[in-house]
């Protein structure tokens, strides 16, 4: 169990203001961000990964999959894992696992099966890196600053996620060598490890490993309706967000290269302008809770997954309008594929039985992101049935068809009686 946190006007509390403390939540939070940074360098490769490696785009979308299918199963192998060994350590090992595997891939990677193997252990790595920070950086400090603390590190390990678009594109822009591009990426990454060595010390572990809990994944919170509904709105909510992680820069590169750029200069641009894009989302993630507090979480989460499902029907059809009308939408999409994310989290807390949260996040990871991981192979077989406008356009749509199922999954939890549990009686 965790040992209780100090009162926040105990002499012996944790203070944000700190030194001290400001400190060890930067470095924590960089190992998070750096170690993460090469998270989109494949995504942003594929355009010359595809052709070297003679994939489909069913192929490309399965080489990305295998990095969500390793963290849905780590999340649920490191679950007890975290309440048996240090959480430091753990973190220490997951991002030395993330590092070596982004090494790897431009060293080593030649098809699709070597190229999954490397994209899994690094999706394995992640969650072992982000679980145990959240716990670490939780009891680092009080409860008055716990929020705030453990909300800068989430973001910063979005942020990872995001500017790695950003990077990797200017990086092809100057090399125009993905494996080089990849390569520095991930040297850049080693540098997250290092900091890890020192931050990782820098927690506040528990007086002793809670060795004596259960390891087995309790999976009869399904049997509740009001928990069935949340996990599949999160679900469809995790597969939106990664169809769009992928195939949005791909999008964006299609209409670029449609409007006469050259393809190694429009898959450059592209990546660029996608991580801008997404990178709405570190906001997005903030506005979407504060919201959910204000309205409720079904109607806040609805409303928001309403919007981006509007989006995905829309965008899939501009690949011949101009590219300025689809990178406008652009920066919709990624605010409103992110800004969801945390109410479902924080639904879950609300609607599970205390003794089971930790079962029940486990279920809530595992569920969204083997569906999370399906969605983007799926699209990836539309296009490759399909041709052009009509392709870019039906596996938006079929995106658009998650957000409806979504919001209709929210729509039946807000009128159970268990709802009022949710943001104190907003549901």
């Amino acid at each position: 169990m965790e040992t209780p946190n100090p009162h926040p006007d105990s002499p012996n509390a944790f203070r944000f203001g700190s030194w001290p403390d400001a400190l060890w939540l930067l470095a924590i939070s960089s190992t998070l961000l750096l170690t993460l940074l090469p998270f989109s360098s494949y995504i942003a490769s594929i355009p010359f990964i595809r052709e070297e490696w003679g994939m489909s785009n069913a192929q490309a979308a399965i080489v990305f999959s295998a990095y969500l299918v390793g963290y849905a199963l780590s999340s649920v192998l490191l679950l007890p894992l975290t309440d048996r060994l240090p959480a430091g350590r753990v973190l220490f090992a997951s991002v030395s696992l993330i590092a070596l595997s982004n090494l790897l891939f431009p060293l080593v990677a030649g098809d699709v099966w070597s190229g999954s193997a490397l994209r899994f252990l690094a999706g394995a790595g992640h969650v072992g890196a982000y679980i145990p920070g959240i716990r670490l950086v939780s009891l680092r400090f009080a409860d008055r600053m716990r929020g705030t603390a453990v909300g800068f590190f989430v973001s910063a390990g979005y942020a990872g996620t995001t500017v790695s678009y950003v990077f990797m594109g200017q990086l092809l822009g100057l090399t125009g060598d993905w494996r080089a591009a990849y390569l520095t990426t991930a040297l850049v990454g080693l540098i997250g490890v290092a900091v890890a060595l020192v931050a990782a010390r820098g927690g506040r572990e528990e007086a002793q490993p809670s060795g004596g809990g259960s390891a087995r994944l309790n999976l009869g919170v399904l049997r509740s309706r009001p928990m069935l509904l949340i996990n599949i709105a999160y679900a469809l909510h995790t597969a939106e967000l990664y169809l769009a992680r992928l195939w949005l820069p791909l999008l964006l590169a299609a209409a670029l290269v449609h409007g006469g750029t050259k393809p190694d200069e429009a898959a450059a641009l592209a990546s660029t302008w996608a991580g801008f894009m997404f990178m709405t989302g570190i906001a997005g993630v903030f506005a979407g809770g504060l919201i959910s507090d204000r309205v409720g979480r079904t109607l806040g989460a609805g409303v928001i997954f309403a919007v981006s499902g509007a989006v995905s029907f829309a965008a899939g059809w501009l690949l011949g309008a101009p590219p300025a009308a689809l990178f406008a939408l652009g920066f919709i999409y990624g605010f409103a594929t992110a800004a969801d994310s945390a109410i479902y989290s924080t639904a879950v807390t609300e609607l599970s039985p205390r003794s089971l949260i930790g079962s029940t996040q486990a279920v809530q990871s595992f569920v969204g992101f083997s569906i999370g991981a399906a969605a983007p192979i799926l699209a990836g077989g539309i296009l490759d049935v399909f041709q052009d406008d009509l392709g870019w356009g039906l596996a938006f749509g079929f995106n658009g068809l998650l957000a409806v199922v979504g919001v209709s999954s929210l729509a039946l939890l807000r009128r159970l009686p268990a709802a009022s549990k949710m943001a104190n009686g907003l549901r």
